[in-house]
């Protein structure tokens, strides 16, 4: 959620939501003692993850409105 990091709009509930995910990942990683390197890879592969995503999402859409 939240806005995209390619420019566009976004909503304060989806940047609260997307902050919330990463927080309860964090807490859940400290949680289960993974050391704090790994913290940040699990972190890292969220966020490329949701930016892959979206930009799934934008191709998809735009390939839609072409038709």
């Amino acid at each position: 959620g939240g806005p995209s990091l390619f420019g566009g709009s976004g909503t304060i509930i989806g940047t609260v939501a997307g902050a919330l995910v990463i927080a309860v990942i964090q807490y859940g990683l400290v949680f289960m003692n993974v050391e704090p390197f790994w913290q940040f890879i699990a972190v890292g592969i969220v966020i490329i993850i949701s930016v892959l995503i979206d930009q799934a999402q934008r191709r998809f859409s735009g390939a839609k409105q072409d038709e």
